[in-house]
């Protein structure tokens, strides 16, 4: 017997409450949880396993700053959480001794990036969210890094950035050890020619993981309006599969940078792919009760990852082919 939604509704605590209506508390609690794990390492550094623990925390709070932001525009709307992102922006100018760049960077990152997401999910579902969060991301990454490069261009730039790292990784290894110090330059090349991609995927894997819990959390308190699409309904736009294309072409044609910019944008849109390529298996075993199949299913993904172009191929015919347009679950729904 199903029960009345409403008496699942609970009360958003009173201290949470204070913090995400109020402008200036909450900007203040986001720059504390952006700056915790700094702080944890110097107050904890010198406990080991304390000060190990308690920067991890640091970093917990620190990833879960794009959280708040969607909470806020959840409940206060775009202009409010942009409002919170700007009192926060002047805090960091601050503490960065007035780095107009790091400011910039944390307003169009964790507040721009958030609160975009977070609107287009209200309005337009989950897919075309996580397409906006995306593009948003890999515009920044790219853009940066052609901010700071040199005359040299990008892919030199990045290699510059690991260039340290693994000339002390080539040292600790005997001269004798031929074969060891070649896959060493091996992996220095694979990791600068995926590093931007890399890096913008990860970012989204965060951020996205923020925006659910935060869709999920403003549900639970009665306070999110928008599109209610279920995650195993998630469905990336169709202007992806154009985009997906055109960089394909541009990454086997073309050569220099605009290669590799085109490259990593492959390797992100097909991350995306992936996603949704999961989603449509996860909900195609759930539509036949096969639960202990979803469950190996996450586990290949965690200790297999070249299963994820399996699930890439998946979510890239999912397009053409619709597979959850008629999935029929157990109980009979549709």
């Amino acid at each position: 017997m199903s029960q009345d939604p409403e008496q699942h509704l609970e009360t958003l605590p009173k201290w949470a409450d204070f913090f995400l209506t109020n402008r200036l508390p909450c900007a203040a609690m986001v720059v504390v949880m952006l700056t915790s794990a700094y702080a944890f390492s110097m107050l904890f550094g010198n406990i080991p396993i304390v000060g190990f623990i308690m920067v991890m925390l640091g970093m917990l709070l620190h990833l879960a700053v794009p959280s708040v932001f969607a909470l806020v525009l959840f409940g206060g709307g775009l202009f409010y959480s942009l409002q919170v992102g700007v009192i926060a922006s002047a805090f960091i100018l601050f503490l960065s001794s007035g780095s107009f760049y790091v400011a910039l960077l944390f307003f169009v990152v964790f507040v721009v990036a958030s609160a975009l997401t977070a609107k287009t999910m209200e309005k337009e579902g989950l897919g075309q969210a996580a397409w906006v969060l995306a593009v948003v991301l890999f515009i920044v990454v790219i853009l940066s890094l052609m901010i700071a490069m040199d005359t040299t261009g990008i892919q030199a730039f990045v290699s510059k950035l690991f260039k340290p790292m693994i000339d002390d990784m080539v040292s600790s290894v005997p001269a004798t050890e031929t074969q060891a110090v070649e896959s060493i330059r091996q992996l220095q090349g694979w990791v600068v020619k995926i590093f931007p991609g890399l890096l913008v995927f990860s970012l989204w894997f965060v951020w996205w993981g923020n925006m659910v819990f935060a869709r999920k959390t403003a549900k639970r308190y009665n306070f999110y309006q928008g599109n209610d699409s279920s995650m195993l309904d998630f469905a990336l736009p169709t202007l992806l599969i154009y985009v997906w294309v055109a960089f394909a072409a541009i990454a086997w044609l073309a050569t220099g940078d605009l290669q590799y910019i085109a490259s990593n944008g492959l390797l992100v849109l097909s991350g995306l792919l992936a996603v949704q390529g999961i989603m449509v298996a996860h909900a195609w075993f759930e539509s036949r009760g096969m639960v202990n199949t979803i469950i190996v299913m996450y586990v290949m993904l965690f200790f297999w990852s070249a299963v994820v172009i399996l699930f890439a191929v998946v979510g890239l015919l999912d397009f053409w082919f619709n597979f959850r347009r008629n999935m029929v679950s157990t109980t009979g729904e549709k």
